[in-house]
């Protein structure tokens, strides 16, 4: 606590002083013996108890406390004075002094009836935090019972009683009865299903509410909260806060480096629609975070008006329509994405791998051939998927392949060797002569064939496929670039570079890091 001791005395100072210090109280003590001195001390410390003798140079040493009394200062006051005059206890009265001394005086006394006024101020400090606290306390309980009750509203369909509807007039929420409202989720991308526990997703969550709770501190009629899954929900009867909800991600991704996913419903018209909004929003949130990229209307992913059946599909894989097929997978992911009973990411893939099940039994009927079981490479491929397009690229290239496997012309099986053994062993010093001797060919007509059959000379063909894998290594690793070479089968790294170049038209270190 702040103690001021004022007295133009020297001696009675000291004293005074001596007193003060000698109490076992953690005390930060100023003394003064002018007024002025002592106003400028008060009014930069403002201190908790004002000890000052009546008489002081130029002033006295009530008015120099009637100067600071106001509204939001209130310090205690001990008066000392060598006059016994009723006139000045009766002012000192007036202003609140907690007591008054006539000189002279014993200084235990005095240090008594400072101790005294200082435990009187701890107490009322204890107090007033106190009731601080439980102003506090009240406030954080009514809203975790405001949030507690929004949750239970989004997650099942409650119809609107009486008691709710008061409990919504308490709260300031009248307007979910009254008027049309949105429901909004908000959170980091890359969280379809919810984030994991942890303390820096915590503290994500807490920044973004930050931001959030700026944005929308001038909105009427718009509540947040977060729900079981840590997302951010925002409901709004103002069509503001819908239309610049988007300034939020603009600012979140400014200041704190998340990039976010917002999910919006449509007007909902009714309480009892809440539980209908969130889940629109709640799929709508999921397709963002999703996604890679934001789909417009024009794109040609959704030039599909409704989805395409497993029958349908399989009809597209045997007229080897690859264009109608990629459409059809953007759409159908889309949807399964989008459906009612989609929670995680686990049930995208049970939707995707089911669908292409019924894709397998629709093609073994039209081809009359019986398919292989789906290869458990692509069920692991969906499993590690993360946004919505890599889950429509792993189905568009397994359907895909599929269809070539099934309806496409055959290669000459002499050729088909020739290039599965260049697969295995491209990163080798292979040769046409090689592997027309492991083929028991001669090698001027495993030329001829497979030009014939490929459309390119073996020699092309292999620098092609180890090009291929450089650049996948080129990105996907951080082997030097030496390395990269040896290990697709070049051991001389200046004609390594030139041909890179020659088949990218970029060196490979421009391709590795971008021009």
């Amino acid at each position: 606590m702040k103690v001021i001791v004022v007295e133009d005395e020297p001696n009675s100072l000291m004293g005074m002083k001596k007193a003060v210090e000698s109490l076992d109280m953690e005390i930060a003590l100023f003394t003064s013996s002018h007024a002025e001195e002592a106003m400028e001390i008060i009014a930069e410390h403002r201190p908790d108890l004002i000890v000052t003798d009546i008489m002081l140079p130029g002033m006295t040493g009530l008015d120099l406390v009637e100067h600071f009394a106001g509204e939001h200062y209130h310090p205690k006051v001990i008066v000392v004075s060598g006059y016994s005059d009723f006139e000045y206890a009766q002012r000192s009265i007036r202003f609140g002094a907690a007591d008054y001394l006539l000189k002279p005086f014993d200084t235990e006394e005095f240090a008594e009836k400072v101790r005294k006024s200082l435990l009187l101020i701890r107490q009322e400090k204890d107090q007033v935090r106190y009731l601080h606290e439980q102003h506090t306390f009240a406030q954080m309980g009514n809203q975790l019972m405001r949030d507690n009750y929004l949750n239970d509203f989004c997650l099942k369909h409650t119809p609107l009683e009486e008691h709710l509807y008061q409990r919504l007039k308490l709260w300031n929420l009248a307007w979910l009865a009254d008027y049309s409202y949105w429901v909004i989720v908000i959170d980091a991308k890359g969280f379809p299903d919810g984030r994991p526990a942890g303390k820096n997703d915590a503290l994500q969550t807490f920044a973004i509410g930050n931001i959030l709770g700026e944005m929308l501190a001038g909105y009427d009629e718009t509540a947040f909260f977060k729900d079981s899954k840590q997302r951010w929900v925002v409901m709004t009867a103002n069509a503001e806060v819908r239309e610049s909800i988007h300034s939020v991600a603009e600012v979140v991704k400014r200041y704190q480096y998340i990039d976010l996913a917002i999910g919006i419903s449509a007007a909902a018209h009714l309480f009892e629609q809440i539980h209908f909004g969130y889940q629109e929003a709640v799929r709508n949130f999921r397709m963002d975070s999703l996604s890679e990229r934001t789909e417009s209307p024009g794109d040609p992913d959704s030039s599909l008006s409704n989805g395409v059946t497993p029958d349908e599909m399989a009809t597209l894989i045997c007229r080897l329509d690859e264009e109608s097929v990629a459409r059809a997978v953007n759409r159908f992911v889309r949807d399964t994405v989008m459906l009612d009973g989609t929670q995680n990411r686990g049930d995208i893939t049970r939707g995707v791998l089911n669908y292409l099940s019924q894709i397998h039994d629709s093609l073994s009927v039209k081809t009359g051939k019986e398919l292989e079981e789906i290869p458990m490479s692509v069920w692991e491929s969906f499993d590690e998927c993360a946004t919505l397009q890599e889950y429509q690229q792993v189905l568009r290239n397994y359907l895909t392949d599929l269809s070539r496997r099934l309806f496409a012309p055959k290669t000459n099986a002499l050729v088909e060797r020739a290039m599965e053994k260049m697969a295995v062993s491209y990163m080798e010093d292979i040769t046409l002569s090689r592997v027309a001797e492991e083929l028991s060919i001669h090698p001027v007509w495993l030329s001829q064939v497979f030009k014939k059959e490929t459309g390119h000379t073996f020699t092309d063909y292999l620098a092609e496929l180890r090009i291929t894998r450089a650049k996948t290594l080129l990105r996907e690793t951080s082997m030097k670039i030496y390395e990269i070479a040896a290990a697709v089968g070049y051991h001389d790294l200046q004609y390594f570079g030139t041909l890179f170049k020659k088949k990218t038209g970029e060196t490979p270190k421009e391709f590795r890091y971008g021009k």
